[in-house]
């Protein structure tokens, strides 16, 4: 829908006139106006925009596809940059949202947040993934259900600040990567290949039974394992390791694999998406960030990949058009008006005579030397013609 140039709000259509252009009338100011002859050619310069943006062709082929060079095509578009997308306010509460950020070029960090539907809800950028950031995401969205993330002390900070007391899960694949980094693929006690077996089970579990058992178990590991944790290294027994210490825990990348799994489960995080509570009756709830990454964040990546090259401003821009072409039902050519294609035109500058050159010290010969003598007069023509 058009929008009224002196209030701002939507008009609606009111008959066409007789040169059959159509009319369109404000019922907040009770202006009447008809449709700019530019305005099917911006419209429809914006549309190859959007398609070219979001898409995988490259301004040559997108130009080519339309019968006009890619300099034609780069020129007919540059006004389309400066419209930029803005996500619609949520109309409803998820039963979970997810948050994660990824990393795009220029070290920019784009944070999404999805609901239940596995469409984007909010974006925001940062330079790096904080609480602050986190805050301005979150403020975005209605208080869900339950929050999948992948454990950040920023996103945990900023959830509870908004969303005072809502359950957060942490991301089970993020947990059995962890683990890998501690443990490796292919640990040498049999502690450590047995904790590895174990976490690698994390992500099949999809009842509160399965979690029950697998609670179980490792608790079952901590006891036939517990004291093979304990064991300690003192100074004497390595001195090389010692770094200014009496003693250390000898299996340290053990412990830390174990205990991150009971410091999780004590805090509500590990197996929150199976909690009667909260998932209810309905369908499960994940466990896993998987529909973020796997679709909203890989989408952004796949599209830069298409548009490398693209400047800093262009390249966030992009990545907001792809995101905002997510949602449920974009509608992107609600955000363009005359103020964007007007805006673009650059004045004449005006022409007040040669401009006076400065001499400055350095451009003066040296003294006792003779400029013109030397070589350093003023020439004409060219200076690499052949006589």
């Amino acid at each position: 829908a058009r929008k009224c140039p002196l209030c701002g709000r939507a008009m609606r259509r009111n008959g066409f006139t007789k040169a059959r252009s159509q009319r369109w009338r404000c019922d907040a100011c009770r202006l009447s106006t008809v449709a700019e002859r530019g305005d099917p050619a911006r419209r429809a310069e914006f549309r190859a925009f959007i398609a070219w943006v979001t898409g995988k062709e490259s301004m040559g082929e997108a130009a080519a596809r339309l019968g006009i060079t890619r300099q034609t095509f780069s020129a007919r578009i540059a006004w389309c940059w400066s419209v930029e997308p803005v996500l619609p306010p949520a109309s409803r509460s998820h039963r979970y949202v997810m948050a994660d950020g990824t990393y795009v070029p220029y070290g920019w960090c784009l944070l999404a947040l999805t609901g239940d539907d596995g469409r984007p809800v909010a974006w925001q950028w940062c330079s790096t993934e904080t609480k602050d950031a986190y805050r301005q995401l979150f403020g975005r969205s209605k208080r869900p259900g339950l929050l999948v993330c992948d454990g950040g002390q920023g996103c945990l900070a900023a959830a509870g600040a908004r969303w005072k007391g809502v359950r957060a899960q942490r991301c089970l694949v993020h947990v059995l990567r962890n683990t890998r980094v501690d443990l490796t693929n292919r640990p040498k006690s049999e502690a450590g290949r047995a904790l590895l077996k174990l976490a690698r089970r994390l992500t099949k579990i999809s009842t509160v039974d399965g979690a029950a058992n697998w609670l179980a178990e490792l608790n079952a590991w901590h006891g036939e394992h517990g004291d093979y944790l304990k064991e300690r290294t003192t100074a004497k027994q390595d001195p090389a390791h010692a770094r200014g210490r009496k003693w250390w825990w000898t299996h340290e990348r053990l412990r830390r694999a174990y205990f991150r799994l009971v410091r999780l489960n004590r805090a509500g995080m590990l197996f929150a998406f199976c909690d009667p509570a909260i998932a209810g009756d309905g369908e499960s709830l994940p466990s896993t960030t998987n529909q973020l990454e796997g679709g909203t964040n890989a989408v952004v990546k796949r599209t830069l990949d298409h548009h490398r090259g693209l400047s800093e401003e262009h390249m966030k821009r992009c990545c907001e058009w792809t995101v905002y072409m997510l949602t449920e039902h974009p509608d992107p050519m609600s955000f363009v008006t005359p103020d964007y294609w007007k805006s673009t035109g650059k004045e004449p500058a005006e022409d007040d005579g040669p401009t006076p050159v400065t001499v400055t010290g350095v451009q003066l010969p040296a003294a006792g030397v003779d400029a013109y003598e030397g070589g350093f007069g003023i020439r004409k023509g060219w200076g690499g013609r052949s006589r």
